[in-house]
């Protein structure tokens, strides 16, 4: 493609959109240049309106393009599927009302990839209203995933990462986790960037705690977990009492499962043992009145 963008942003509007104006304003003080980057701001065609200050920003963002989509798709894989197909850029950025990008973030990222990285990431702070706190993410290995998306979605990658992998699945609430899952899968290599560089609101709404989507998570790319991990999403989803939920995003590893089964076998052996049928008075049937002496 002639003159492509360097970086599509694609702003899915899918948390609280109040937060969007913090967003845009952290582009001004990127110091790589905005004139290779396009906005791609996503909506469901059934939920909210774009805010109009979304207008204003498209004419004070020195950006290459900034779209405004209308979309039938719906849920978070959804608007960024539909966002990643409409962008034009090299690289792709998904990012959400809610994150922040600290000067540099663009240019660090960047640089990580020109040095031969697939995708790039960068440690966080959290925000919790006006309290900042750092977060220090994990060097990537593929065993991180194992138990989570300690990731999130704010990670610069390649578009031929994002194509190879077939994007995100659209039906499931954890399509970034299964998208860093399947680059590990194929060999795609994910560096860290030991700076905090970008800044995510800690969620407040409190998510499903019944774990039967992290489970899913697990069948669905069942051969990148281990064999006990398996075991225990399939029970989760067969309501076996002892598969516990891990929490939300969460699924366990290998030692939390055998300690699950442990406990499981632990409380039959400590069960009181009831007495057969045959060995119970006859007259435990009657009137508590009319029984025998």
């Amino acid at each position: 493609m002639l003159n492509q963008p360097n970086v599509s942003m694609v702003l899915t509007m899918d948390g609280d959109i109040r937060l969007f104006h913090s967003l845009l304003r952290s582009l001004v003080r990127q110091t790589a240049s905005l004139a290779d980057v396009q906005v791609v701001a996503v909506r469901s065609s059934e939920g909210a309106p774009f805010p109009a200050g979304l207008l204003r920003w498209s004419a004070i963002l020195p950006c290459r393009e900034f779209l405004l989509l209308d979309t039938p798709a719906e849920g978070s894989s959804g608007l960024a599927n539909a966002g990643a197909a409409r962008a034009e850029g090299r690289h792709l950025l998904f990012l959400m009302p809610g994150h922040r990008l600290l000067p540099n973030y663009l240019e660090t990222c960047l640089t990580a990839l020109e040095n031969g990285a697939d995708a790039a990431y960068s440690d966080r702070m959290l925000s919790d209203g006006r309290v900042l706190r750092r977060h220090n993410l994990p060097d990537f290995n593929p065993r991180v995933l194992q138990t989570g998306n300690p990731l999130g979605r704010a990670v610069l990658l390649k578009r031929a990462l994002f194509e190879a992998c077939g994007g995100l699945g659209p039906r499931t609430r954890f399509g970034f986790w299964e998208l860093w899952i399947r680059a590990a899968q194929n060999g795609f290599t994910l560096a860290r960037t030991r700076q905090p560089l970008l800044v995510a609101s800690t969620p407040g709404q409190t998510p499903d705690v019944s774990g039967r989507h992290e489970a899913l998570v697990v069948v669905r790319n069942h051969a990148f977990f281990p064999d006990l991990v398996l075991r225990w999403a399939l029970a989760l989803l067969r309501g076996e009492s002892w598969a516990l939920p891990m929490g939300p995003g969460r699924t366990p590893n290998e030692r939390q499962v055998r300690l699950l089964l442990e406990n499981a076998a632990l409380r039959r052996e400590t069960q009181p043992v009831r007495p057969a049928a045959e060995s119970l008075p006859w007259d435990r049937f009657l009137p508590e009145q009319s029984a025998s002496a």
